[in-house]
């Protein structure tokens, strides 16, 4: 328990300093400062022993959700009892994240003897993560408001904050209630290909293949049958993120690597909800994470889990360990789709070494996400020597980055050049269009 002077001991104490100048005038006036400093502290010192007594009798605990979406509004609440003999007036403030809107709340209580007083404070967290909130400190007055006392409750409470498209669809906003909602009907449209994977024989329609008849069923029905062929189930995708300084840089919706964990998160369902195995893993300079395809819709939720709260360190990424642990770890082929992105043709030659080598094993599809910034910076008006040459070092990295894509490309790989914050729909288009080409 912390001690502070309460708001009458203040006036006290500067009322005595006004009057003691006096005693130089008059000495007897020393004798009232002296009889007025007495009550004072015999006041005082009953009131630590009431405060002492009240805090010790005073529990709170907290009420709230352990998952929400990012940016989606939520309530936490604080149950603060009484149980002591006196009223309880003071002031209660939870501890917040420092990026939670408002990330300061203190709230004015006043419960009576025996009672139970309950604050709710509605908070939203715009970046994904986990993040504690507590201890909550209670401030409470004394009975007559000559000392405060503080006490902190040790009521923690973590909270995971996940994509708010992957936690509830209810408080979209218009636009991206349009994004899934064509998504959707892009999945659905694109997964009736001609596949190599037998399905069921059926009798010869006209505009069938003849060169799919089944000759021997055929033989012993008396009449034409043909097999019908589906697009392959149950393959392996591995989704690998980079979590370099690359992809700390700001969007319009968050970093890239928001962006990249979004669209991953969305790419995994789908991927899930049509029979494939889906995996992931992480990096930056070193492997930060892996985790082996599984099947099955609900392991969305772990994958999510394991991805939700990655953040970029600012350390150069380095794909070489990556791809050691898929060299070592997915020996069946599979579908690699790799969210990252690149500057130069220096940078990419060992990259592109490393992904040409990856792409003779596995289907290999590279989303480079663009630095919003440098196309500003590109297109912005020029109004000084400076912004010249922000201008000049801009375009140079952009013609860089192009030039490293195109090298990506002749050897070969699947790139996707597209804006983080577009990078849903374009990905998951990219994804049917292969698993329809049936090249795993």
């Amino acid at each position: 328990m912390r001690l502070r002077p309460g708001a009458n001991l203040i006036r006290a104490i500067l009322g005595l300093a006004v009057l003691s100048p006096l005693t130089f005038v008059v000495p007897q006036a020393a004798w009232v400062l002296l009889f007025g400093t007495i009550p004072l502290a015999a006041f005082a010192i009953r009131e630590v022993r009431l405060l002492r007594s009240l805090l010790s009798k005073v529990e709170v605990s907290r009420r709230q959700t352990s998952l929400v979406g990012r940016d989606t509004p939520f309530l936490t609440k604080l149950v603060i009892s009484n149980q002591s003999e006196q009223e309880l007036l003071g002031v209660v403030r939870d501890v917040l994240p420092n990026t939670a809107i408002p990330d300061y709340s203190p709230v004015s209580i006043a419960i009576p003897p025996h009672g139970i007083a309950t604050t709710t404070t509605q908070l939203r967290i715009p970046e994904r993560g986990r993040y504690e909130l507590g201890p909550v400190w209670l401030r409470a007055q004394g009975p007559w408001k000559l000392l405060e006392a503080q006490k902190d409750f040790d009521c923690r409470a973590s909270i995971k904050i996940l994509p708010e498209t992957f936690v509830s669809k209810e408080g979209l906003s218009e636009d991206q209630r349009a994004q899934l909602l064509m998504l959707d009907k892009i999945t659905r449209a694109r997964q009736n290909g001609a596949g190599t994977e037998f399905e069921s024989l059926s009798e010869f329609r006209h505009g069938d293949d003849p060169r799919r008849i089944d000759w021997r069923t055929t033989a012993r029905l008396g009449h034409p049958i043909v097999r019908r062929y589906q697009v392959e189930r149950h393959r392996d995708v591995m989704i690998i993120i980079d979590c370099g300084r690359l992809m700390g840089a700001k969007t319009s919706a968050g970093t890239k690597l928001d962006c990249a964990i979004d669209s991953a998160l969305m790419l995994a369902e789908v991927a899930l909800r049509h029979g494939d195995r889906c995996g992931v893993g992480y990096f930056d300079n070193q492997v930060r994470g892996y985790r082996a395809p599984l099947s099955g819709v609900s392991s969305v939720h772990s994958m999510a889990d394991s991805i939700y709260d990655l953040q970029s360190e600012w350390r150069e990424s380095d794909f070489g360990a990556m791809f050691a642990e898929l060299q070592l770890r997915q020996s069946r082929r599979s579908l690699i789709v790799l969210l990252s992105d690149i500057v130069d043709v220096e940078t990419s030659t060992r990259f592109r070494t490393s992904l040409a080598r990856l792409a003779q094993k596995h289907v290999l599809l590279f989303a480079a996400l663009r630095t919003p910034l440098l196309e500003q910076v590109v297109h912005s008006p020029v109004s000084s020597l400076l912004d010249g040459s922000r201008q000049a070092v801009a375009f140079e990295l952009l013609q860089q980055r192009q030039k490293a894509l195109h090298s990506l490309r002749h050897s070969g790989i699947q790139v996707l050049d597209v804006e983080p914050s577009d990078l849903t729909v374009p990905l998951i288009n990219e994804f049917i269009e292969l698993r329809c080409q049936n090249l795993l």
